[in-house]
């Protein structure tokens, strides 16, 4: 069940008076001493900014040292003040998620000594973690050629490959499935799926931070590949608004060097307008926003002709508050609504205008969150958040007919363009019967070629509504308190809560397609009746199947200890987390074979992972040898969340079926007949969750107050991978005898010795099973190398890793497209003869990148302008050949899907080169007021590597690309800030 907006209402407000405080936050620690270094007890220490409206004051321990938790991320201005000593004053960066180390020394002169020390801008050194992190600021953003999107942000994360992917994310020692995305902490990641298939824009974001490994038991991470967060702008005490326009006409792009259509040849604009300011001066500040994206393109035409102009419409507003009632709380709520609406999007080159389908999505996420400081040692933690995701896939044109299933129903076959989609017969030479029937149907509903009536086109509506929605609702909360002096433990407590759920419902336009088979088939009608024509439409479509609804429900509770002990960091940390998946249409009997009985629109508990099989222990040290610089290694298990088995795996799959209706040589409707598509499943027992295991070790360095660097070695460790498969897969595809690098033996029997018995007891199901895949494993070995430059009036960050990534179950190829939201636990993988794991899976993964440079930065020049780049280069992606030919002994089947015919990775795409370029002109007016011009230019060479290489081997486009590096392509950009 989804929880209703008055639940979180209710929740908030019973909540809010014990514990408020969201993890969108940053620290403040350090310690001061006297200029002989002796440390200095009781020195206030006060931290203003204009994103907290209330300055946060505390004061140094018995040793001199200091931590301000629970703050929002921004710029500060940090006030060191002791009687008798000097007055100290510092400037600093606080980052999202990060600690920002200030160390002060006040003589006792009696003077205010004022200091900016710009190595506190540079947050790649935190002497108390071993997480990598990086981090980059909205100044950050904007001075860089980054695109409009959430996703556009990915590239500037260190040590990850780059990907034109729409639907999946880049790999980073995982499944590009196995990253968390996270907006203003509510995980957006799509349910079930794992993918950013949701569209939050990057036009708010004042900062975002990736954490890629060495995670502490804090905030829960159970990423298996990056976990990268944002936070939102926010109001300040000085009212300020901007207004910005961008676009990107057909022109302003290059020729597709592939010859394909290109998405380029359409006009693109983005109009966004923010503003916020005080409620109450220092107490209540709110920002709000307006976000319009469009695309359209026009003079489009196929066999049929003219087709109509695609158009793609997106609103989105986003509203904040932020409250402090005393200067220890601080209170956030927000909400963001986004409506997205395409038509016309898609059609084949013999597709009628009228057969046009699109898509509608929308978008809602609300937040509440804040911070209680309760000491200066103590604090307590609450967020709640609740994320929509609603889509739905929808012809452009609806048909106006009511499918009915009596016999002697009569399909109006002078209008078949009206009541589905039609698709146009063509005529067989030599056979007369077949073409009298025919040949009426191709002059009314064909396309003229050399101006005669031609077969073979779609005429009609496009068929389906998809309709998928995705729910999400997570709330959590936290303890810190900080013990001890000497040796400090900084200690951290936390319960989580989140339930991921989907409801899908999925009909047919009218009849759905409709087909001739002129009473040619004895396969296609009933028994002794072959059909002349017949149609195909989805169950739901006359509501035969309720909307199917799968949660996956999760708990975890973390404790972590962070000791500080001279110039040495241990952290102890244990995450435990509790997952159970939910289907449909099925109820629990423990008098059952099963455990179940046949229930329609039941909901039922499908599997569940408890705590003892989800330890995730975080163990890390960290040394500051000279006091600043560090050592550090740790180790790390994360059991990703993300599974589409409480979907794929649901009982409720026997009865999403399609139905056939079959009609005679007149129209006239005589019978129909359901036909399956696929089948509930039922899970091997006693299974160990998916994991990944981490081992770490870096050093970083501060060369100067604007350089620093680090250097780190991971090791990622993939097993215990659960995927359907046939449940006599280890008897019946010859298997060797063991698998893997461990050579795990692999038992040669079925995995549910009694299936059988018990389908025939519930009475339908599938003969495959959820199992643990023997020996399945990943491998994932990186040495990154990083350096920050930050100035005044520069910033320059670089990196290059060198990788290999490697194994057998490859989560990133096992579709032909691979670009979509594949089922993760029942993909192609493990799927009858050729692709089981033994079947040349072993070798070079998909999203494997052995080398990986990326340089990105920007300039402020004299003439009150900027320019900013972002280059790359990294290797090309790893493919190999596919053929069904090997197996032919074991399956008849010609599909070469997830076939391979030799080791995985045995080939590779030439490397990729990116160049990008921004330049920004600021024109100031009325002293706080300007106007500003930006230009980005994208891929500045025109490199259109191609990339996405056809591995099928029986295709005539076997070993050519699919996919191509996009364009050369300018956008142009005017802004209008008032009160900067």
């Amino acid at each position: 069940m989804r929880w209703k907006a008055g639940s979180l209402a209710l929740l908030c407000l019973l909540s809010m008076p014990v514990l408020v405080m969201a993890q969108q936050t940053g620290a403040l620690t350090g310690k001061v001493t006297d200029t002989d270094g002796l440390a200095l007890p009781g020195v206030t220490v006060e931290a203003r900014s204009n994103v907290l409206p209330t300055p946060r004051v505390t004061v140094t321990d018995g040793i001199g040292t200091y931590r301000m938790p629970a703050l929002p991320p921004g710029n500060y201005t940090v006030t060191f003040t002791l009687s008798g000593m000097s007055t100290a004053e510092k400037q600093a960066l606080v980052q999202l998620s990060q600690d920002t180390f200030i160390n002060v020394s006040l003589g006792v002169q009696g003077v205010t000594e004022t200091v900016t020390v710009t190595a506190e801008f540079v947050p790649a050194i935190e002497k108390d973690s071993t997480a990598i992190k990086s981090g980059v600021s909205a100044e950050v953003i904007q001075s860089l050629p980054v695109g409009q999107e959430y996703r556009d942000l990915i590239k500037l994360i260190p040590g990850v490959q780059l990907t034109q992917d729409g639907t999946r994310g880049p790999s980073a020692g995982g499944s590009g499935q196995d990253n968390v995305y996270k907006f203003d902490g509510v995980n957006v990641t799509l349910p079930l799926f794992g993918t950013l298939s949701a569209e939050p824009s990057s036009h708010d974001i004042d900062q975002v931070t990736t954490i890629k490994g060495g995670a502490k038991a804090i905030d829960f991470d159970r990423a298996g590949g990056f976990s990268v967060d944002s936070v939102s702008k926010s109001g300040t005490n000085r009212f300020k608004a901007q207004v910005n326009w961008q676009f990107q006409s057909p022109k302003m792009a290059s020729d597709v060097q592939s010859g394909s259509a290109s998405k380029y040849e359409q006009t693109l604009t983005w109009l966004t307008v923010n503003g916020g300011g005080p409620l109450l001066t220092n107490k209540l500040f709110f920002y709000g926003s307006y976000y319009r994206p469009t695309r359209a393109r026009d003079n489009r035409s196929n066999l049929y002709g003219e087709l109509p102009d695609y158009s793609s419409t997106r609103d989105e507003g986003f509203g904040k508050v932020t409250y402090t009632p005393t200067s220890g709380i601080l209170v956030n709520a927000t909400y963001r609504y986004s409506h997205r609406l395409d038509k016309s999007a898609g059609f084949g080159q013999a597709t009628a205008p009228t057969a046009g389908s699109g898509s509608e999505a929308w978008q809602r996420i609300a937040t509440a969150d804040g911070s209680w400081v309760i000491s200066s040692r103590s604090f307590a933690s609450f967020k709640y958040t609740h994320y929509e995701n609603p889509t739905q896939g929808r012809p452009d044109n609806i048909a106006d007919v009511d499918v009915n299933l009596t016999p002697g129903t009569v399909l109006d076959l002078n209008n078949l363009d009206k009541i589905g989609q039609f698709s146009v017969p063509t005529p067989i030479a030599g056979n007369a019967a077949w073409n009298a029937l025919v040949q009426p149907l191709i002059d009314r509903y064909g396309y003229s070629l050399n101006g005669v009536k031609t077969g073979g086109g779609t005429v009609g509506y496009a068929t389906l509504f998809d309709k998928d929605d995705f729910y999400r609702d997570q709330a959590q909360f936290a303890y810190n308190i900080v013990l001890g002096s000497t040796v400090r433990h900084d200690l951290h407590a936390g319960v989580q809560w989140y339930v991921d759920s989907e409801d899908l419902k999925r009909s047919s336009n009218g009849w759905g397609t409709i087909a001739v088979a002129g009473g040619r088939f004895a396969s296609i009608g009933l028994p002794g009746q072959p059909a002349y024509y017949y149609t195909a439409f989805q169950q739901q479509t006359i509501g035969l199947v309720p909307v199917i609804h799968s949660e996956y429900r999760s708990k975890s509770i973390e404790i972590n200890d962070t000791i500080a002990w001279k110039d040495w960091s241990f952290n102890l940390g244990l995450l435990l987390s509790n997952d159970t998946l939910y289907g449909q249409d099925l109820k629990e009997d423990s008098s059952a074979l099963s455990g179940y009985v046949l229930s329609k629109g039941t909901k039922y508990k499908m599997y569940q992972t408890g705590f003892g099989k989800m330890v995730q222990p975080r163990v890390g040290a960290t040394w500051a040898y000279n006091g600043q610089d560090t050592v550090y290694a740790s180790f790390a298990r994360y059991n990703p969340a993300a599974s589409s088995l409480p979907r794929a795996a649901s009982w409720a799959r026997n009865s999403a079926t399609t139905i056939n209706a079959y009609f005679d040589q007149n129209g006239i409707l005589y019978g129909n007949a359901p036909v399956a598509s696929s089948s509930g499943k039922l899970f091997v027992p006693d299974m160990t969750p998916r994991r990944i295991d981490e081992f770490l070790l870096g050093t970083s360095k501060q060369f100067n107050p604007t350089w620093t660097a680090r250097v780190y070695f991971r090791y990622r460790r993939g097993s215990h991978f659960w995927e359907d498969t046939n449940n006599n897969a280890r008897v019946a595809f010859a298997p060797p005898d063991t698998i893997g690098p461990d050579n795990t033996p692999i038992p040669k029997e079925l995995y549910i010795p009694n299936l059988d018995a018990m389908r025939a007891q519930i009475g339908s199901g599938s003969t495959y099973v959820i199992a643990e895949l023997d020996g399945a494993f990943t491998r994932y070995h990186e040495v990154t190398m990083e350096s920050e430059w930050r100035t005044s009036k520069s910033f320059v960050r670089g990196s290059y890793t060198w990788s290999r990534y490697y194994g057998n179950f490859d989560q990133d190829n096992s579709t032909t497209g691979n670009d979509a939201n594949i089922f993760i636990g029942s993909s192609n993988i493990a799927d009858g003869a050729g692709r089981q794991l033994w079947d040349f899976k072993e070798g070079t993964l998909r999203g494997d990148r052995p080398h990986s440079l990326k340089l990105y930065g920007y300039y402020l020049l004299r003439w009150n302008a900027s320019v900013g780049t972002f280059i790359l280069a990294q290797s090309g992606q790893p493919w190999e050949a596919w053929n069904y030919e090997p197996y032919r002994a074991l399956t008849t089947s010609t599909s070469e899907t997830n076939r391979y015919a030799e080791p995985a990775g045995s080939r590779r795409t030439p490397a990729w080169f990116q160049w990008d370029l921004s330049y920004t002109q600021n024109l100031p007016f009325a002293q706080r007021h300007r106007a500003q011009v930006v230009v980005d230019l994208y891929n500045v060479t025109n490199t259109q590597t191609g990339y996405n290489y056809n591995p099928a081997m029986h295709s005539s486009t076997f070993g050519q690309p699919r996919s191509y590096l996009s364009p050369r392509r300018i956008q142009v950009s005017f802004r209008l800030q008032v009160g900067q």
